[in-house]
């Protein structure tokens, strides 16, 4: 079974990136790019979602190797930062059902696999 670090190495090779270029598009090390990569580092949620962003990733896909591979929204839409959890519901409630939907599957998702 393909893991993200595989993942994100065959879509930087895809888009004819070498480890620097992408690690510098998102803000990480060429190091720490290669560890995730060669699956001896797990990522953190910021990293992941520098990666995904970079990459022009759907984020779902990049996490779970399942649904689109390629961002569906632009990116300018693609990712939200939030202050609060309050703020967080807010924005999402703006993105609509289809994607509160996405959210909570995934969610439902990686607590079954927690236990």
């Amino acid at each position: 079974m393909e893991q993200i670090g595989e993942r994100i190495r065959v879509a930087r090779e895809d888009r004819g990136w070498n480890q620097e270029q992408l690690a510098r598009k998102a803000g990480i090390g060429r190091s720490t790019l290669s560890n995730i990569e060669n699956g001896g580092q797990d990522t953190t949620t910021e990293v992941f979602f520098s990666l995904a962003k970079a990459l022009k990733l759907n984020p779902i896909w990049l996490y779970s190797g399942s649904g689109p591979r390629e961002q569906a929204v632009p990116e300018s839409k693609a990712y939200i930062t939030a202050d609060s959890l309050d703020d967080l519901a807010e924005r999402m409630l703006a993105r609509g059902a289809e994607e509160i939907g996405q959210l909570m599957a995934l969610i439902v998702k990686k607590q079954a696999e927690r236990k």
